[in-house]
């Protein structure tokens, strides 16, 4: 609006009148000079900041200041918002138990993450994060922080894994004493392997995938090790929707099912559990030294990274529950379950779902060939 467009006061009537600056929210503000009083003609319309997509925003990689610009507030006022935000955010494990009532794992992986932290008592000003991970899905079951890395901490989050009804016949560790210590106290009963396992089953899925571009041998051996977990909820959904069962969909697409998987293994750092890691490690460099109680924020990245959507359209929470559901950051932080899909036997989605979940299987270290990746063991020839 031009100046010359104001002639008179809209309190004295007189056209003394002069531009005053602007408001908070971006609006033309008017000073009369007889009377001395302003006001502002118009007012643009207010665009209130979406507080859940400042915390995704931050969370995934963006600097406070980084994020004035896109927000048109202060950094510290930014911090603050998302601050109170992620305080108000469910706990991760409770929030994974309501939409996960009771918990059916084979093997899942324990693993350790460092970070800077400057209210820890350590005198490198580091904390440890301990992560128990579902084999299949790559969902986090629970974590734990602690200021050094030692049995407490490992007993403390199996102790209350336990209390949470999560039974796991087998762990997978790099082969730490204080760890398998922890584990033979409270879980007695389980197994404890090593990290090279991983390593070796991966090394025989490709020797199957090199000698047949279409290994229907491969895709039995999925169908095994899909059976041997109790979580049988996709079969269950495939009944009731397109009264089919899951094998049938995943001979049907043979092809389908071996690209997947060899992409799965050439994407390794990136789409498995390497690529958790990995990205734990960047954004935590970018939080610098977390100066308040780091809770809410490894809490809040832990949950968005559960909940975002891979390649295939579905998290992980999705394929640790073994339904087609949708969700999202926003739904976890108000505390709301994932929304189930009706899905047809003709759809693309529910075809790269089964697929997903059966690759994933097949990759579990817990089912073997047993070929020694010898030519005269191979069951191919």
């Amino acid at each position: 609006m031009e100046l010359n467009e104001i002639t008179t006061c809209i309190y004295c009537g007189s056209n003394k009148v002069i531009r005053h600056g602007k408001t908070t929210t971006g609006n033309r503000r008017f000073r009369c000079r007889i009377c001395g009083r302003t006001w502002v003609k118009e007012k643009a319309e207010t665009i209130k900041t979406d507080i859940a997509n400042l915390t995704e925003d931050y969370l995934l990689g963006n600097t406070f200041r980084s994020l004035v610009n896109v927000y048109q507030s202060s950094p510290l006022r930014i911090n603050k918002k998302v601050r109170e935000f992620l305080d108000g955010c469910p706990n991760w494990e409770e929030y994974l138990d309501l939409c996960v009532p009771k918990h059916n794992v084979k093997l899942v992986y324990l693993a350790e993450k460092t970070f800077s932290a400057g209210i820890s008592k350590n005198p490198r000003h580091t904390m440890y994060l301990a992560l128990v991970i579902d084999a299949l899905s790559n969902v986090v079951l629970g974590f734990e922080m602690s200021d050094y890395n030692d049995y407490e901490l490992w007993h403390t989050l199996l102790q209350r894994l336990k209390k949470r009804g999560v039974d796991v016949p087998i762990f997978m560790t790099n082969g730490s004493i204080q760890i398998e210590q922890a584990i033979n106290d409270v879980y007695p009963n389980s197994t404890v392997r090593l990290s090279y396992h991983r390593i070796y089953r991966d090394k025989e899925v490709q020797c199957c995938l090199s000698r047949a571009p279409i290994n229907i041998k491969l895709i039995n051996d999925a169908v095994i090790a899909y059976e041997t977990y109790y979580n049988h909820n996709l079969s269950k959904y495939l009944k009731l929707t397109n009264d089919k069962y899951f094998h049938e969909i995943l001979r049907s697409s043979p092809d389908y099912f071996c690209s997947r998987l060899r992409n799965r293994q050439e994407q390794k750092p990136k789409i498995r559990l390497e690529g958790f890691y990995k990205a734990f490690q960047e954004r935590f460099e970018k939080f610098h030294m977390l100066k308040g109680d780091p809770f809410p924020i490894v809490n809040g990245w832990i949950a968005l990274w559960m909940l975002q959507p891979l390649d295939i359209g579905f998290s992980r929470l999705s394929i640790y529950m073994q339904l087609p559901v949708n969700t999202s950051f926003r739904l976890f932080s108000c505390g709301q379950l994932p929304e189930l899909q009706l899905l047809t036997i003709e759809s693309p989605k529910l075809k790269a779902f089964i697929v997903e979940i059966a690759t994933r299987a097949l990759q579990v270290p817990i089912f073997y060939n047993r070929c020694e990746m010898k030519l005269d063991k191979c069951s191919l020839f």
